[in-house]
């Protein structure tokens, strides 16, 4: 009789015994439903909702707490309660006794929005185009830059005086100093964009036949855009205080006319209130143009994941 052949199995099978065993193992664990751990998976998706509201909450915690008690400034400090409702009667007029802004908020934010957009696309535009010139050209960036380097550390409210004395009492000092404010941030940001772009981008597009405004337009510029979209977004935080600090000192409307005045007046309610809308605004104006610069700037999110 002939010996019975056994297959080897276990640790000691040949190559295709292991390599069999192991595919059938692997194919059964995949015909069964895979169980993710649950463990922190609800906080994990509440985090990014969660976290952001600690500290706010902290803040008007203890901010309701002083203010209530009059514990900050004799009693002057109001409560966070108090605030909201000067803010409540400033938009829409719902306190019992006419107070001196009661419902007055929508006019004071079309004035100071009117001389922040005048102001803002002012000196974007002449930001942007100095800067890509300057970055551009040598000649240009040596006739131009040692002059704004000298300027720009010169204080915004250090030019109010010669904007008083310019231009008056009215919008033209506010439109002047908000777009000399935001000039600055975006020059030097798209200087330093539009220099970085120069290199092996200019000079690919040479080789390719490229004339000069074609490299200025098709690729330093789309180089520079990004930098172009952090100086702007410096400038607009920029803009927003500046306007406020000329509605102060040289108009009679505004947000931040509102402000001086109520801080007159004493009622530092409504100094506050204008605070949380000058900042609400500046948050606001900051994510829409966020969001108009994220289609142009879509490339470099796919680059990054690249």
């Amino acid at each position: 009789m002939s010996a019975a052949v056994k297959k080897p199995t276990g640790e000691g099978a040949g190559p295709t015994g292991g390599i069999g065993e192991a595919t059938r193992s692997i194919a059964v664990e995949s015909d069964q439903p895979r169980r993710r751990p649950r463990k922190g998976s609800f906080w994990r998706a509440v985090q990014p909702f969660v976290l952001p509201l600690i500290l706010p909450l902290i803040v008007i915690a203890i901010w309701q707490y002083t203010g209530s008690q009059r514990m900050i400034a004799d009693g002057l400090f109001p409560s966070f309660t108090a605030s909201v409702a000067a803010l409540g009667d400033f938009i829409f007029a719902t306190a019992e006794s006419s107070a001196p802004y009661s419902g007055d908020w929508v006019t004071a934010l079309f004035d100071s929005s009117q001389r922040i957009l005048s102001g803002y696309l002012i000196g974007s535009a002449l930001g942007v185009v100095l800067g890509l010139l300057s970055g551009y050209s040598k000649v240009i960036r040596q006739l131009a830059n040692p002059m704004i380097d000298a300027l720009r550390p010169i204080s915004i409210t250090a030019w109010i005086p010669l904007a008083l004395i310019f231009f008056g009492i009215g919008n033209a000092p506010a439109i002047f100093l908000t777009a000399l404010a935001t000039f600055f941030p975006v020059y030097v940001n798209t200087l330093a964009g539009a220099m970085s772009a120069e290199g092996r981008l200019l000079r690919a597009a040479a080789m390719l036949g490229a004339n000069k405004w074609q490299m200025l337009v098709k690729v330093t510029l789309p180089a520079t855009l990004p930098s172009i979209a952090t100086g702007m977004r410096v400038g607009l935080a920029l803009a927003w205080t500046t306007v406020v600090v000329a509605e102060i000192l040289g108009a009679r409307s505004g947000l931040g006319y509102v402000l001086i005045d109520a801080y007159n007046q004493f009622r530092f309610d409504y100094v506050v209130a204008c605070m949380i809308s000058l900042g609400a605004l500046g948050f606001l104006s900051d994510r829409i143009l966020a969001l108009l610069f994220k289609r142009p700037l879509r490339w470099v999110e796919s680059a990054a994941r690249a």
